[in-house]
């Protein structure tokens, strides 16, 4: 039986914050899963969540996106500027 799975790539300020600490994880699809629960299960909040863009595919996509047995997902962090809901997340990853 073939393992169903979602490949995800981790942007290098973030990866020192997961559980995981790879820049590259995979994890078991499963109806209904949504970049929100990868997200989630590697230790970030709502609030990380507000400040992170998703990338499925290599297209921008949600956080609440169901997402398709063998996605790419990505998770990067914006650079530029900034704004009181990134300074919790921005200030750990310096």
């Amino acid at each position: 039986m073939r393992r169903m799975s979602i490949q995800v790539k981790w942007f290098a300020t973030l990866v020192k914050r997961t559980k995981s600490k790879q820049p590259m994880t995979e994890v078991e699809w499963h109806e209904g899963i949504t970049p929100f629960d990868v997200f989630a299960a590697e230790g970030f909040t709502q609030t990380d969540a507000d400040v992170v863009m998703v990338l499925v595919n290599d297209a921008q996509s949600t956080m609440d996106a169901t997402l398709a047995e063998n996605d790419r997902l990505e998770f990067m962090v914006s650079i530029q500027g900034g704004s009181a809901a990134s300074e919790p997340l921005m200030r750990d990853l310096r």
